[in-house]
């Protein structure tokens, strides 16, 4: 009797750890589980100039055209923008902004660029805000519209423009954007008249969104 209550108490006493040993493995996949949903969790959050970039901006600036003489005009500026992050620290767009003003002559004139730019972050935190340059190149005109359907545009020219703005990120998808911004081009006479120019400098406020 004695050997029969020993075996007994042998086999009961590996139950225990027997059923330890076969809980580990799955008490462990399930922590690895659970430290990947959190690696991607966080991948997600601290990405957020990743995906598809759109914006649109207004703002206004000081236009200046040689063919009107040395003085500036001011001007109402819109920016439209399209494109993508392909990291947190590098996206490419295609811009297009238009500024329009009045002539001393009272005329109300265009001037139109569409360019591709590249964006890096000079200074920004894993949130998505931070310091941003842009800078790319393209082409643009003017259009000059004297009323009665009295309306005439230049041919289109070398472009170059740039800015510095700063996202504040409101969520991880959308950010507001104040941006510093210059912008020139060329407006192509007919051989042998040297070409005019057009410039703007300003500032204009972007609605900026990232959809991933």
């Amino acid at each position: 009797m004695s050997k029969v209550a020993c075996t007994a108490l042998a086999v009961l006493a590996e139950i225990p750890c027997s059923a330890r040993a076969a809980e580990g493995p799955a008490l462990d996949g399930s922590l690895l589980d659970r430290s990947e949903a959190q690696l991607d969790l966080m991948r997600r959050d601290y990405s957020p100039r990743q995906g598809l970039l759109l914006s649109f901006g207004l703002g206004g600036g000081s236009l200046y055209l040689s063919n009107e003489g040395p003085g500036r005009l001011g001007a109402a500026d819109v920016d439209f923008r399209l494109g993508y992050g392909f990291s947190d620290r590098f996206q490419m767009f295609m811009d297009f902004n238009t500024d329009v003003g009045r002539t001393n002559y009272g005329n109300s004139v265009g001037s139109w660029t569409w360019t591709l730019r590249a964006q890096t972050v000079l200074v920004g935190d894993r949130a998505g805000n931070g310091l941003n340059a842009n800078f790319g190149a393209g082409f643009g005109g003017i259009t000059y519209d004297a009323g009665y359907a009295c309306r005439s545009s230049s041919p289109a020219g070398f472009a170059l423009a740039g800015g510095l703005s700063y996202d504040a990120r409101l969520t991880p998808w959308f950010a507001i954007s104040p941006e510093f911004f210059v912008t020139w081009h060329q407006i192509p006479n007919v051989p042998g008249v040297p070409d005019d120019v057009s410039s703007i400098y300003g500032v204009r406020f972007n609605l900026l969104w990232y959809l991933h």
